[in-house]
């Protein structure tokens, strides 16, 4: 039987490599957010090895990764106390490369397994999760509950179980500030500890005012380097030391951990963030507007905090985003996203890309999109 995400994948990849030949790479648009990038300063080049470059990178992934982990961007911190107070982080805390969020996720469940948790409980803005986590809890047998209900959650809570709570879901619903520091005091009051899975949320949620996740008191947390960053496709894991420490030997185990180069960009990333490009995405998407698609039945327009999403049925949303590929260059993860990933027709601001396009260009791509699929009917 064929597996039909993965024909997904390859004939999209197909057409977008015929695309490249013929236009080349300044020519596509990739709006999707999670464009990354492989920076890695010309200093660093000599330590892409299997041995010399960790001994480099990883002290380095540790700092960064404490320092852009515990900020949230407030005008009033200034680079004194932030120096002094890293000092202080990396007295109990610790941050790690692995080579995806999804691999940091599965070394902590089987570092989970390994502890004889005796459930893991996940709180979701909005159900369903991202899809690593239940299978990774599949596959170790490992007991699982899922709820976007905050009173669910907090009457399973009890010693020898595991929290996990999503910032932000795949099409950037963010969680409840109020109900997450009311699940993490409570985990804490029972001593269970809680993860926080950051992917995105770790840059969507500042927008809201939402402090970081450890300083909100997790114990753990992970977030992505491509998702409206530059960085690559990596998890950055952090948080308590001994607890890090024991996921990082598993995920070491199992080849789960992010290689040279992957840290080496890592670094880059963390260390030329700029918040103030998400904050310029948050305004644009604040400023679109898509009144056209009032003349089309069963197509809306839903605002997320960087960009947008067009509501309508799954067929057409794939049909929709298979024109925007093939005949505008325009890159959705409707069409080249992860198997079992939201296949939502979103667009993201903070895309590199974005700035290459017009917000006129991008809607009347869109309704050209959408005639053309209706005109095949």
């Amino acid at each position: 039987m064929k597996d039909l995400e993965f024909e997904r994948i390859s004939n999209t990849r197909e057409i977008l490599r015929n695309i490249i030949k013929k236009h080349g790479r300044d020519n596509i648009y990739d709006l999707t957010g999670l464009t990354g990038g492989f920076y890695i300063e010309n200093k660093n080049l000599d330590f892409l090895e299997t041995y010399t470059g960790p001994a480099i990178f990883t002290e380095k992934l540790n700092r960064h990764g404490l320092a852009y982990l515990h900020n949230d961007f407030n005008e009033d911190s200034d680079i004194k106390n932030k120096i002094e107070s890293l000092e202080e982080y990396c007295k109990s805390e610790m941050a790690v490369g692995f080579n995806r969020t999804s691999s940091a996720l599965l070394a902590t469940i089987i570092t989970l397994k390994n502890k004889k948790i005796s459930q893991i409980l996940h709180y979701v803005p909005e159900k369903p999760s991202h899809p690593s986590i239940p299978k990774s809890c599949n596959i170790l047998n490992i007991p699982y509950y899922e709820s976007d209900n905050i009173e669910e959650i907090l009457a399973l809570i009890e010693t020898g179980k595991f929290l996990i709570i999503t910032g932000s879901t795949m099409n950037h619903k963010i969680v409840d500030l109020e109900n997450t520091k009311k699940l993490i005091e409570y985990c804490h009051s029972n001593n269970v500890n809680v993860l926080f899975d950051d992917a995105s949320g770790a840059r969507i949620r500042l927008l809201n005012g939402q402090p970081t996740a450890l300083n909100m008191g997790a114990d753990l947390v992970v977030t992505s380097m491509d998702k409206l960053m530059t960085g690559p496709r990596a998890g950055l894991l952090a948080g308590n030391k001994e607890l890090i420490k024991e996921i990082y030997s598993e995920g070491l185990k199992y080849g789960l951990e992010a290689q040279a180069p992957i840290l080496a960009a890592m670094v880059y990333t963390l260390k030329n963030f700029s918040f103030d490009r998400i904050k310029k995405a948050q305004q644009r998407a604040i400023n679109f507007t898509f009144d056209e698609l009032c003349n089309y039945d069963n197509i809306s327009l839903e605002k997320t905090p960087t960009g947008f999403i067009i509501n309508m049925e799954p067929k057409k949303s794939f049909d929709v985003a298979l024109e925007l590929l093939k005949n505008y260059r325009v890159i959705t993860i409707t069409t080249m996203g992860m198997p079992d990933a939201s296949k939502t027709l979103r667009f993201d601001f903070t895309s590199k890309d974005a700035d290459k396009v017009s917000d006129n260009y991008i809607k009347n791509s869109i309704l050209n999109a959408i005639l053309a699929v209706i005109n095949k009917k």
